[in-house]
This record gives structure tokens, C-alpha cells and sequence, in this order.
């Protein structure tokens, strides 16, 4: 399996990912809907995410789950700015790379726990709930939502980020008709000579929000 090192503008910092450089080789392995290595790759969301993050405020404090951690660059980005993070990821192959990633980077205060949403046993709660580019899935939906009511504190928020599926915007909309209020920021990323629309949406129990920013 070929790899590659990557170096990732947040705004002011560059991080390194180490990423599968040929998907087509672990494609070939792939026997179920399950295996396909969604991992393996540095989604344009991932990216989004990572500059929202670094952009945003110090995370002293702040105990962060990350869904679907892939590379690991956007719980990285959360760690260097001083996050307590819990990565977490159906396949153990990505928690190694994000263990490398992290080692790369210089990064630690990072836990890394196999996980799946439709069994998810993490039962400790958390300030901040991420996911990069994690609803591709609509049937996954129910149990994503399942973890931000059981494992997202009072007061915390969910920070989710998207390349534009109506699928995805469908589902915040309806969380945003529920109890949460949703917040939005996009990105413009470029990602081997294609440009991609990211939105980073912040959804928070029981807040009132309807913000819109571009960057």
C-alpha cells in the first residue's frame, strides 16, 4: 500500500497527513459495503473542519469526540489547540494513521477507540461531538443522532462538516427543527485542481441560531 505526506494550510500552520496514496489498491480488497476504506483519504470536509477549528477559540478544557476520524487531521487540529480528544473510527487501520499523523505533528492529549455507530459503547459525555464529512450514509443516520443526545453534554455543541449532500442538509435541518440551533460557516477548498464548497455547521442544544459566514 502506497503512501503519501501531505501538507495541509489551516490558516497559519501547516499539517502533515500521511494518507493512502493509491485507493484503488485497498478498493480492490473491499467485500461489503463495510469495508470500503472511507478512511484512507483527505476529504475536502476534513480540511474545512481543520480550518474552522484552528481559526476558531483555544480549546483548553474541552473534552472532544471525533466520529469517523479517517487521517485524523481535524482531531489533531483539536488536540493542538489544547482539546482533550477521543478518536474513533470502525476500522483499526485509520486509528493507526491517525496515530501516526498525530506523532507527526508533534500533537498528543489523544485517546484512539475502535468504534461503531450502531453499537456504540462510549458512554462518557463531551463538550464538543466532531465529525468531517461523516453523513454520506442516510441509513446511518438514526444512530449518529442517537450518539449526540446520549454522549453530548449540556451546553456543548456538534460541529459537523459537509461537501453539500442534500442528504446531510436534510438531516441538520431536521435536528435544527428539533432542539438544536445550527450555525454555518463555509469554505472554499481546493483539493487536486477541484474546488469544493465545504460547510462547517455548529448545532447546540436548546441555542436560537441562524449565522452564515464565508471564508
Amino acid at each position: 500500500m502506497a503512501t503519501e505526506i501531505l501538507e495541509i494550510d489551516v490558516g497559519g500552520r501547516f499539517f502533515k497527513v500521511k494518507a493512502v496514496k493509491d485507493i484503488d489498491s485497498l478498493l480492490n480488497l473491499v467485500k461489503t459495503d463495510d469495508d470500503v476504506p472511507f478512511w484512507a483519504v483527505l476529504w475536502p470536509a476534513a480540511i474545512g473542519m481543520a480550518r474552522f477549528l484552528w481559526q476558531g477559540p483555544d480549546l483548553t478544557g474541552q473534552k472532544i469526540l471525533e466520529l469517523g476520524a479517517g487521517l485524523g487531521l481535524a482531531g489533531i487540529v483539536a488536540a493542538a489547540k489544547n482539546g482533550v480528544v477521543y478518536q474513533t473510527d470502525l476500522f483499526p487501520e485509520a486509528l493507526d494513521f491517525c496515530a501516526f499523523n498525530a506523532k507527526l505533528n508533534k500533537v498528543g492529549n489523544i485517546k484512539r477507540i475502535q468504534a461503531d455507530w450502531r453499537s456504540f459503547e462510549i458512554t462518557e459525555d463531551f463538550d464538543i461531538i466532531l465529525g468531517s464529512d461523516i453523513l454520506y450514509e442516510p441509513t446511518l443516520y438514526p444512530y449518529l443522532k442517537s450518539i449526540f443526545y446520549r454522549l453530548l453534554k449540556p451546553g456543548g455543541r456538534i460541529i459537523l462538516s459537509d461537501p453539500g449532500r442534500k442528504d446531510a442538509q436534510e438531516f441538520i435541518c431536521g435536528l435544527g427543527q428539533e432542539e438544536f440551533g445550527v450555525a454555518e460557516c463555509r469554505f472554499n477548498v481546493e483539493d487536486s485542481g477541484l474546488h469544493y464548497r465545504v460547510t462547517v455547521y455548529t448545532l447546540k442544544l436548546g441555542l436560537i441560531v441562524n449565522l452564515n459566514a464565508e471564508q
